[in-house]
């Protein structure tokens, strides 16, 4: 992360005459690309700060991008490890596991929409009804005549 002084801060420094000085265009990358000198992973655009920087190389990651026998190790090994994750997902696809894991997974989200739709709704100051009213169904058609409001049709007159 790059250190930027205020026009204030680098005043107050010419003042004191201090032995910190910023340079200009001296803030450097912010980011890099690190490798694992084992595999060959690359990974390209992760922060070189030096929290960052530690806890990468603590980790065995190299600064810099991979050799090319590393990288060509790496991409050789590629279809092997794709092969093997579609078998995993395959075979979790078809256990009993993925099923019960679907339904539980089905149940938290319509619980999550239905808590969320609560919460929009309580936030607009709409009431929410506690039970939703029971509705019969009018029937359609009778034995022999169909049923038809006369509100819905005023002009329309049954013959018997």
């Amino acid at each position: 992360m790059p250190i930027s002084l205020t026009p204030q801060e680098k005043a107050r420094l010419e003042r004191e005459d201090s032995l910190i000085r910023p340079l200009d265009g001296a803030n450097g990358a912010e980011s890099a690309a690190y490798h694992n000198p084992q595999t060959g992973q690359e990974f390209p655009n992760l922060p070189v700060d030096p929290r960052a920087l530690m806890r990468y190389l603590r980790r065995g990651l190299m600064l810099g991008p991979a050799s090319p026998e590393l990288k060509a190790k790496w991409l050789a090994t590629a279809a092997e490890r794709a092969a093997a994750d579609d078998a995993r997902v395959a075979e979790y696809e078809d256990s009993d596991q993925h099923q019960r894991d679907q339904a539980v997974q089905d149940g938290r989200f319509k619980d999550a929409v239905a808590a969320a739709v609560t919460q929009v709704l309580e936030k607009l100051g709409i009431d929410i009804p506690i039970e939703p009213p029971k509705t019969v169904d009018a029937p359609t058609e009778s034995d022999t005549k169909r049923v038809v409001s006369q509100a819905s049709r005023p002009d329309l007159h049954l013959v018997e």
